[in-house]
């Protein structure tokens, strides 16, 4: 019989499993194209350049293939308790588009983007949305516009990659090669600034520093062609959505999110729910970020 203590630590993965792959899966739209015009001249140019310019190459040279399949994977590690949860679907690089399902010994969890807004239908027996509803529903610009993260890391899937055009030399290291899926790649790592998520604004690097640290770990893996076949990210988030004042470990999700593309240019057709049956979510989502800056 699992715990009520576990069921939540469950719950709350569920919900970052599914928030951090939006963030991280939606933002290859946001770069510089540029960069990648210049990358695109051939695939073996990888060798000639430095891999900061092989990294800021690839999020507009993996937009370019327009959607791609994505398989999921959140490990996440609180209070001595570890659990991962998988999942799989399908997005737009274009517009950040997406549909990925997620889950857990018989719980799941379906996310849906669609116009910048995030659907997500919480697993069965887990507690329900007010009115009945099935969806809960979080407007990403008017998060954003508000100020940031709010409380349960939702931001703007647009600027997960912004951070590209920002990197220097010492931001990024090769690793080497590495086989994914098959394919032949090149593995980064990359160090990111917080600073430069927080786009000048004093109030956001705050939140951004409480949240991650001083810098976020990320690793890349690129194939021949400039396309990201694999994404790391590794953060630290509050464990409950609520918040609290104790900085204890039990009230911390350590996570882990990795994230394998392939199939690129497949099809993505996906619709939002019935307005009737979501719950706007967003004032409340606002309201948390506030309460914990």
């Amino acid at each position: 019989m699992i715990s009520a203590k576990s069921r939540t630590f469950r719950l709350a993965l569920l919900g970052s499993a599914g928030l951090l792959g939006a963030t991280a899966l939606t933002g290859c739209g946001s770069g510089d194209e540029g960069d990648g015009d210049q990358a695109a001249r051939s695939g073996s140019e990888d060798n000639r350049q430095s891999a900061t310019q092989v990294v800021r190459a690839t999020n507009a040279k993996t937009s370019k293939a327009g959607s791609a399949q994505v398989k999921l994977e959140t490990t996440a590690t609180s209070g001595g308790r570890s659990e991962t949860i998988k999942g799989s679907g399908v997005m737009d690089f274009g517009d950040g588009t997406s549909r990925i399902e997620l889950g857990q010994d018989g719980q799941r969890i379906e996310q849906r983007i669609v116009d910048k807004v995030l659907y997500q239908k919480p697993p069965k027996g887990s507690g329900g949305l007010p009115g009945g509803k099935a969806w809960m529903k979080i407007d990403l610009e008017r998060l954003q516009a508000a100020g940031g993260s709010g409380g349960s890391q939702v931001s703007d899937p647009a600027d997960s990659f912004a951070y590209s055009k920002s990197l220097s030399e010492k931001d990024v290291k090769k690793v080497g090669q590495e086989q994914v899926g098959g394919v032949k790649t090149t593995h980064y790592r990359v160090a990111v600034d917080v600073k430069k998520l927080a786009k000048g604004s004093p109030e956001q690097q705050k939140k951004l520093r409480q949240q991650l640290g001083d810098t976020v770990p990320m690793d890349l893996w690129i194939d021949g062609k400039g396309l990201m076949r694999r994404q790391q990210l590794e953060m630290s988030m509050p464990g409950k959505a609520g918040g609290g004042t104790s900085k204890t470990s039990d009230e911390k999700i350590e996570a882990k999110v990795v994230m394998n593309f392939s199939d690129f240019g497949t099809d993505v057709t996906v619709k939002a729910p019935e307005a009737g049956d979501t719950v706007d979510m967003t004032s409340k989502a606002i309201k948390q970020g506030e309460q914990k800056a």
